[in-house]
């Protein structure tokens, strides 16, 4: 699966609207709308950095294995939003594990998940402000 990048929605918007003008069947009108409603969450040097920083403290310090992807899975993610506002790192997929998010499938979450995301939160925000991140922000 190839995952697209904003740039590739503005080309592919820019290609399919100059096709639309070229009306091949005169009594025919073709209208059309583009809507962005869920960007891509492009990964960054630093967004990938920021969450090797929270993999080794999730590991170091709990002794638990934390799950990050370095490529996009496809989906929206409100993360999204706040990543084409920043050049800060945006990391995501660190909540609490469960089920069923945002969906009619019986939505839980493990209980066992919450303390351990707690303190990884905790932790972050304590490098951050510390400057000791490896993205350096």
């Amino acid at each position: 699966m190839r995952v697209l990048k904003v740039s590739d929605y503005d080309r592919i918007e820019q290609q399919v609207n100059e096709r639309v003008k070229k009306q091949l069947i005169p009594e025919a009108k073709v209208e059309l709308k583009f809507e962005r409603r869920r960007p891509p969450l492009e990964a960054t040097d630093a967004s990938r950095a920021m969450a090797r920083h929270a993999q080794q403290i999730y590991k170091d310090e709990l002794g638990l294995p934390l799950g990050a992807d370095d490529k996009a899975a496809g989906g929206g993610t409100d993360a999204a939003f706040a990543a084409l506002k920043t050049k800060a790192p945006v990391i995501e997929r660190f909540g609490l594990q469960g089920f069923g998010a945002h969906s009619a499938d019986a939505e839980y979450v493990l209980v066992d998940s919450i303390e351990p995301r707690l303190y990884l939160g905790t932790r972050m925000v304590m490098d951050i402000a510390r400057g000791k991140t490896a993205s350096g922000n």
